[in-house]
């Protein structure tokens, strides 16, 4: 019974998350490094994926920051061109020695979402909610600290905020109205002095999100427009003046990359890929995938592309796909930790919470303990099937409980700091990963 609850899709969170907090990234500054942003710590892969360490959730938190509260859980990661590190746990903790430590830039405020900017390492941008409202803020030196003007001030909902690649002037914003059913993509073509609104024309109840600014073309924005049950893809151009949705479906998608040749890739939790080829205007009926938690393409990469697997139905948690989602092959599954960081400051501090994720996951125990947490089915392009089985009851609870304390922080974390139902990490949001 437990495998059943365990493996069951979990709602995703707020932005460059995924379900079980997954996500990618790749570090511009260290062309094989890959980051991987797990439920319980943040996974670092200085050879490309052969071997893997991690810092762990709590210190990422708290950092060398003892008022924090490290029972909080990191909502999202963040990269700068510098290869600086940011992490919203409510609260932004920023590494700038490679996850070693982690000192907290803002206290006090409820930060729904942040934003490096893909050419100026010194560009980031946060959306605060307040109790009338929301507001978005600047920082010019990576995150250390915010401007205290704000950029752009509103009575209705943020739900994202992003920049051009191909231009850092301009920047967009999605929001919701408070009062009424309206929702807007917001576009500063001066740096955020200035806000135009584009009316959306979505359907009452409608989360819009930003999942990327195209990188070549800075008029065209990809959107994810989640309603209840239902999920769609909709693409704005000329800066939002037109909208035209291109895919909807039954759930919600999970993933989303545009790809450095144009195609687009839009995966879910039930194993579907959706991709979009480059040049064509339509997607393709969808692809048997990995039960996907992210997508993700280094920056000028030409067809590799990683994807977040779920650890118990897929046996792995990476894999790449260098043929469009045709076959994936597998990079890494939790069971591959080598352990902590071996800087001082992440042994130290994250030694008792490896003892806790090595034993449960059975990492060192003998082949026949039944907690290997291995299992087939990541080489191909299968995204059926379940390998609960081979994991053992013990890496089963363990996720379980990973799934379980998260969701109890969060619900500390809102009562702590009241964030309005539509801003709510739960509501859940896919943004492309691409760095």
């Amino acid at each position: 019974m437990l495998a059943c609850v365990a493996a069951a899709p979990r709602p995703a969170r707020a932005n460059g998350a995924f379900p079980d907090e997954f996500s990618v990234h790749f570090p511009p500054d260290t062309p094989h490094r890959i980051l991987v942003g797990a439920n319980f710590g943040l996974l670092v892969s200085e050879d490309d994926g052969a071997t893997w360490r991690y810092s762990c959730e709590p210190w990422i938190v708290a950092g060398s920051n003892a008022a924090v509260n490290p029972e909080s859980s990191v909502l999202f990661y963040q990269v700068t061109t510098d290869g600086v590190l940011l992490a919203d746990a409510v609260n932004i903790t920023r590494s700038a020695d490679h996850a070693c430590t982690w000192p907290t830039t803002t206290q006090g405020q409820v930060i729904t979402d942040i934003f490096a900017a893909p050419t100026d390492a010194g560009l980031v941008l946060a959306i605060v909610a307040v109790a009338n409202g929301s507001y978005i803020v600047a920082s010019h030196d990576g995150g250390k600290s915010f401007d205290p003007a704000h950029l752009y001030d509103t009575a209705d909902l943020l739900t994202g905020v992003e920049i051009a690649r191909s231009d850092p002037a301009v920047m967009y914003a999605t929001s919701v109205q408070t009062s009424g059913n309206g929702s807007a993509l917001l576009q500063s073509t001066d740096s955020g002095r200035t806000w135009t609104p584009h009316d959306l024309h979505t359907a009452s109840g409608t989360q819009p999100r930003i999942m990327a600014v195209d990188p070549v073309d800075k008029g065209t924005i990809y959107l994810r427009e989640l309603t209840g049950v239902t999920d769609a893809i909709a693409i704005a151009t000329n800066g939002g003046e037109d909208v035209r949705t291109v895919l909807g479906i039954n759930g919600s998608f999970t993933s989303f990359v545009r790809a450095t040749d144009g195609a687009l890739y839009a995966g879910t939790s039930g194993g579907q890929l959706h991709v979009r080829p480059a040049g064509a205007a339509d997607f393709l009926p969808p692809r048997p995938a990995p039960h996907l938690r992210c997508l993700g393409q280094r920056l000028g990469e030409a067809k590799r592309i990683y994807a977040c697997g779920d650890f118990l139905r897929d046996g792995y948690s990476l894999f790449f796909t260098d043929d469009g989602g045709q076959t994936f092959t597998p990079v890494m599954k939790f069971t591959d930790l080598l352990g902590p960081l071996t800087c001082g400051p992440v042994t130290t501090n994250c030694a008792a919470h490896w003892e806790r994720i090595k034993g449960v996951l059975g990492i060192g125990a003998p082949a026949d303990a039944g907690q290997s947490g291995g299992g087939g089915g990541g080489g191909g392009s299968s995204g059926g099937g379940s390998h609960c089985a081979s994991l053992g009851a013990d890496a089963l609870a363990l996720l379980f409980l990973l799934g379980f304390a998260l969701r109890a922080t969060r619900r500390s974390a809102s009562q702590l700091h009241p964030v309005p139902a539509e801003l709510h990490p739960d509501a859940g949001s896919v943004r492309n990963s691409i760095d």
